[in-house]
């Protein structure tokens, strides 16, 4: 169970850094962002491994259907976000990236506190 939750809050902490590398200025923050995403990257893929193996969801199929569907919608918008901004193209559209990075925090926002409700309830 704490495998699933542990890289669950690492997500998140990791989300967080990364809004407010976001919220600063200069190359620097440009430099933190890209160097988050690839941590964020890794717990992503750490993650997939977690939720097949969480002994809540495998002890309910709905449940883990649910959390399924609901966790690679949001890695699919991830992976859409960060193949559109790539660092040069958040160098050359700031203002454009941060809109887009605003959208996708909601989305993942929801995502992690559904998961911590539905989790804690299973």
């Amino acid at each position: 169970m704490a495998g699933l939750d542990r890289l669950l809050a690492d997500a998140e902490d990791t989300h967080r850094k990364m809004l407010d590398a976001l919220a600063s200025d200069g190359e620097r923050a440009i430099r933190d962002i890209v160097r988050l995403r690839t941590r964020f990257a890794t717990l992503v893929a750490e993650l997939v491994g977690a939720i097949r193996a969480d002994p809540r969801l495998l002890a309910d199929l709905n449940l883990a259907e649910e959390f399924e569907e609901r966790f690679f919608a949001v890695r699919k918008r991830l992976a859409e976000h960060q193949s559109q901004w790539r660092a040069a193209a958040i160098e050359k559209d700031v203002s454009g990236y941060r809109r887009s990075a605003n959208e996708l925090a909601q989305v993942q926002g929801d995502f992690y506190q559904w998961a911590r409700s539905a989790l804690s309830d299973a």
